[in-house]
């Protein structure tokens, strides 16, 4: 029977005794320190507690049936002041449903029209007899001149600080017959543990599966996995010593077996203490603090490898179990078996779950794998231990058909009691003793045991006494948490305990005999760094990059992914920002940097996102990084590549071969082509800047290339986020990897289930489409941080540079200058080709590989160039820069303005320097006749040269002066120099060549004589940037000198 009072502050004088009662003591740890209500917030507290103690214990009748005996005490709960308690919260159910639950209301108040109604029998004085009482009850007769026994307070104090000190030991099978502690260390002749010791133990006694974890009434009380098990089953409530007991039986199993016999893997799905230092034991191959739904596939993929690799283990020996095994085993008669001590150790596993009803009920697929496991594993050398603080609800037909073996700790219901030890007694064992236990082996009774203590403090005296400690505990305290003590709250905090020096002499004994660590069923989760420089590749083809480490837990193993050009065709990788696609690419280009020549590997980046490829042009096999920004170069880069395509194409077509690499089979080595990659960083950047220019004639030229360029060594890297995996581009190729994704759904996209994928997905983590294999993608340099990866990567690139030295330019990555913003004459005319004709002059800079462009005005069928824009597009500038280069070859100038232009200021260096109106036909005829050698005429702003007689000197020139090495040439406004349909103007037209600066519309191509697409007219007028034709159909954007 418990009691419990409901009272008010005033009633100190009445209830201040129950503090010493032992029947106001709550069970459990927690709670107050004496089931009391004293003022409305204890009050509040207490009957929340009795309302969740009424649902309990419905619940449980309910389960056992309404007819069967309760096995909980009774609780009588008074209630001083009964009118004003009923008022409270869930009052008024305790009083009404209490009684059929064993919670029985004794209700006091000072007048009987005050008492619930709920009460069915009643005390009140006796009207006849003052000293006497009347008592009332449904159904009976009323009894009246009752005398009652009366105590006085002081009465109530003696008893109750009489019974405090007793404490109800429990049932009398588990009674002081049993020790109230217990040290493993000396049950195992090991008190200390010594490294010498521990080797005597394992070198003289075989191994067992036998393990000494406590005392009975007999003595030592042991368990035996083989013949009590194979698997089993623990049960204990807080404070019970279920911990301590999973520690005792794995550093028992330790003690007596090397690791060569017995393997651990220790799971606690709560990430506590359960496990302390047996985790350090060289017995353990496996620790899991925490689980999610991946790592939990993960685990179950694993130990069903391990199933198969020990099948095959045995059937190699021709041992059926791993009993015969470890014996002579016969063997066939084409392969003898080997002698046992000549076999591979196969060491038994044993798999110790805690809070394995928690890991039930969020994780079920996991626990009904392990009992599949386990069942399959019998044979095998294979045992499962659950343990579990609640077994209620999770103790399936399975489990209990598989787990002969079962250990109930104290619990708090005797049906979690039944569920396991087929008994209500665990439910009766004293809180007072942590530790105490009841097993059931097989079908045999019930052993009461008290487990040995591991954790203790090591060596055989004991801990220092601890200093007295008090604290005050007014009345009003009562009710309340009870304060807990200073200091070391268990003998654990004193030191060293008995388990950690254990481990330590097993560790030891372990190094001293040499023996070799266990075989691990499941490697660790994957690293979130993996340097490139830890991955070697020692099954991948000759030449592979490698660039990162793949997990394999249904072979328990880890592949090194590597690039092989030979078979590679291209490569998705999906993720939102932030997960290690950028640095993806990086790893790419620094490994195929590394393993291979700037002659056979060329790369080309494409950044859309905020500069992370620009590092690749340190590599020596980078022709070109280009931005998002950069159209031009965009363009001429994938029109480059376009044309490589069809070329290839041909060339194998040609010589028979099917794709590269049969090609580069067949050639010699200065003969081979080879394999180009463009790395593309973030498609969701593409699509609206080069995706859309030209209404989409990029990302068609890409897509052309994944369809096509594969075979001919064109090969595609693209990152973006989900929408790299929408529309044409997926279907391209199968590698495809997802990183982490901002919707876990999209990882649908991919063939690859959420649910299947970790709770945290670090950056470079990736799961291939389909399979959902983990990888993780290698950084080039420990530290993560993108510019120790830049760092990283151009070192690389110096030392490929050196490396590479003597391979020739021919051999070398085609290039894609980035166009300058401004650049000096001086500067430009560095880059002009050798030995130019005295009619060649500089129009400006450009091209893939930035040099100097220029017509030659003596190679033309009329020697004519046209300069055409809108107004401050540079115009007269670029006059003046082909002026500048034509006077440096000693060329003769003959200038004309209608209007001031820079060009004035050449006039000193000219042979002639005329401005109109005013100019005379005879005089400009004259300046042409005079002097021999090359003469260029340069007419500014010509669209207001109008005389006709000047115009026809001009046409004819045009028409006579190739053969005397005259040339024209003339700037002037875009529009109006189209407007121009006759005279000399449109007879320059028929050069068909011409810089056409920051062109208006497509028409401004027919004064150059090219066709000009829509994308490279229109938009802002820059200064001095154009397009240069020079009479080959291609139109290339240059920059003016100034």
């Amino acid at each position: 029977m418990r009691v419990l009072v409901l009272t008010d502050p005033a009633a100190r004088p009445d209830w201040d005794w129950l503090r010493h009662l032992p029947h106001a003591r709550p069970t459990g740890p927690a709670g107050p320190h004496t089931l009391i209500g004293t003022d409305p917030q204890t009050v509040t507290a207490r009957l929340k507690e009795l309302t969740r103690l009424l649902d309990a214990r419905t619940g449980a009748a309910t389960e056992r049936g309404r007819h069967a005996q309760r096995q909980e005490p009774d609780l009588v709960v008074v209630w001083d002041g009964a009118r004003r308690l009923r008022e409270y919260a869930g009052a008024v159910r305790l009083l009404r449903d209490g009684p059929s639950a064993g919670m029985y209301s004794l209700c006091l108040d000072a007048d009987a029209a005050r008492l619930p109604a709920e009460c069915q029998g009643l005390v009140t004085p006796d009207p006849h007899h003052p000293r006497h009482l009347r008592v009332r009850g449904t159904g009976a007769a009323p009894l009246g001149s009752v005398q009652p026994d009366l105590v006085r307070t002081a009465w109530n104090e003696r008893l109750a600080r009489a019974l405090a000190p007793l404490r109800d030991p429990g049932p009398g099978t588990t009674g002081s017959a049993l020790p109230a502690t217990s040290r493993l260390l000396p049950l195992l002749a090991l008190d200390p543990p010594t490294s010498s010791a521990v080797q005597a133990r394992w070198l003289t006694r075989a191994p067992s599966t036998t393990a000494v974890i406590g005392e009975s009434h007999e003595g030592p009380f042991a368990l035996d996995l083989c013949r009590d098990g194979p698997h089993g089953l623990v049960a204990g409530t807080t404070g019970s010593g279920k911990s301590e007991l999973l520690q005792t039986l794995v550093a028992s199993l330790a003690a007596t077996n090397t690791p060569e016999h017995l393997a651990f893997v220790l799971i606690d799905y709560k990430g506590g203490a359960a496990f302390r230092d047996c985790d350090d034991l060289p017995h353990t191959v496996g620790t899991v603090t925490d689980l999610d739904p991946h790592l939990t596939e993960r685990a179950l993929v694993s130990l069903r490898a391990e199933l198969h690799r020990r099948e095959r283990v045995l059937a190699e020996a021709g041992a059926k179990d791993i009993e015969e095994y470890g014996t002579a085993a016969p063997g066939t008669a084409t392969r003898p078996a080997p002698h046992p001590l000549l076999r591979p150790p196969l060491p038994r596993l044993l798999l110790v779950i805690d809070e394995f009803a928690s890991l039930a009920r969020e994780l079920p697929d996991f626990v009904s794998g392990l009992v599949d496991i386990a069942q399959r594993g019998r044979s095998l050398g294979i045992h499962l231990l659950l343990a579990t603080q609640r077994p209620a609800g999770v103790v399936s037909p399975e489990i209990r058909a598989n787990t002969p073996l079962r250990i109930a700790l104290r619990v708090t219901d005797p049906g979690e009691s039944s569920d396991v030890i087929d008994s209500p007694e665990a439910a009766r064992l004293p809180k007072t003793t942590p530790g105490r236990a009841l097993a059931r082996l097989g079908h045999a009774s019930l052993v009461p045991f008290q487990t040995a203590r591991v954790a203790s403090v090591a060596g055989p005296g004991k801990p220092a006494p601890r200093a007295v400690w008090t604290h005050p505990l007014p009345w009003t305290a009562l009710g309340r948490p009870a304060p807990a003590p200073p200091g070391p709250t268990s003998p654990d905090d004193e030191g060293p305990s008995d388990l950690t020096a254990l481990v330590a002499a097993i560790r030891a004994a372990t190094t001293a005999l040499a023996l070799a660590p266990p075989h691990a069923p499941w490697l660790p989760a994957l690293p979130e760094h993996v340097p490139l420089a830890t991955l070697t590749t020692p099954d991948s083809p000759p030449g592979a990059a490698p660039y990162g480490l793949a997990d394999h837990p249904a072979t328990q193993s880890r592949h090194h992914l590597a690039l092989a050009l030979g078979s590679f065709t291209h490569l998705l990788l999906a993720g939102s920002p932030r997960s290690g696609r950028s640095q993806a690419l990086r790893t790419l280009a620094g490994s195929l940097a590394r393993t291979h020549s700037c002659a056979d590997v060329h790369l080309y980046g494409i950044d859309c996102g905020d500069g992370a490829l620009a590092a690749l042009a340190s590599l020596p096999h980078c022709g070109a990084v280009v931005a998002r920004h950069e159209t031009d170069r965009a363009t001429r880069l994938l029109t480059r590549l376009t044309r490589e395509l069809a070329r290839r194409q041909a060339l194998f077509t040609r010589l028979g071969h099917a794709g590269i690499t049969e090609q580069r089979a067949a050639a010699p080595p200065a003969e081979r082509l080879p394999h180009l990659l463009v790395l593309l960083d973030r498609w969701e950047g593409w699509l609206p800047t080069l995706g859309a220019h030209d209404h989409g004639e990029l990302t068609e030229q890409i897509q052309a290339l994944l369809r096509e360029g594969a075979s001919a060594g064109l090969h595609l890297v693209l990152t973006g986020d989900r929408q790299l995996l929408l529309g044409r581009l997926a279907s391209f190729t199968e590698e495809k990897y997802a990183l982490r994704l901002a919707d876990r759904s999209d990882y649908s996209l991919l063939g690859i289930p959420p649910r299947s994928l970790p709770a945290h997905v670090p950056p470079g983590r990736a799961f291939r489409a389909e399979s959902g294999t983990e990888t993780q993608f290698a950084v080039l340099d420990a530290p993560p941080e993108g510019h120790a990866q830049a760092a990283a990567l151009t070192a690389i690139g110096t030392a490929a540079a050196a490396r590479d030295r003597a391979v020739p330019a021919a051999r070398r990555p085609f290039r894609l200058d980035p166009l300058p913003a401004r650049i000096a004459f001086a500067e430009a005319w560095r880059l002009r080709p050798p030995e130019p004709g005295p009619l060649w002059a500089l129009a400006g800079v450009g091209g893939d590989t930035l040099t100097a462009l220029g017509p030659d005005l003596a190679t033309a069928p009329a020697p004519a160039f046209v300069v055409a824009g809108p107004a401050g597009s540079g115009r007269s500038t670029a006059l003046c820069c082909l002026a500048r280069s034509l006077l440096a070859h000693g060329t003769r100038l003959v200038l004309v303005t209608s209007r001031p232009s820079p060009l004035r200021r050449l006039a000193p260096q000219a042979e002639a320097m005329f401005t109109a109106p005013g100019l005379k036909a005879a005089d400009l005829a004259s300046a042409l006749a005079r002097g021999e050698g090359p003469t260029a005429v340069l007419v500014d702003d010509a669209e207001a040269l109008t005389d006709r007689d000047v115009s026809a000197v001009l046409t004819r020139l045009l028409r006579e002066g190739a053969a005397l090495g005259r040339a024209l040439l003339l700037a002037g406004d875009e529009d109006e120099l189209r407007a121009g349909f006759s005279g000399w103007q449109a007879e320059a037209r028929t050069a068909r060549r011409g810089l056409l600066l920051s062109p208006r519309s497509t028409a401004a191509g027919d004064l150059a004589g090219v066709r000009l697409p829509r994308a490279k007219t229109g938009g802002p007028v820059i200064p001095g940037r154009g397009l240069l034709h020079l009479g080959d159909g291609e139109a290339v954007r240059v920059t003016v000198p100034h």
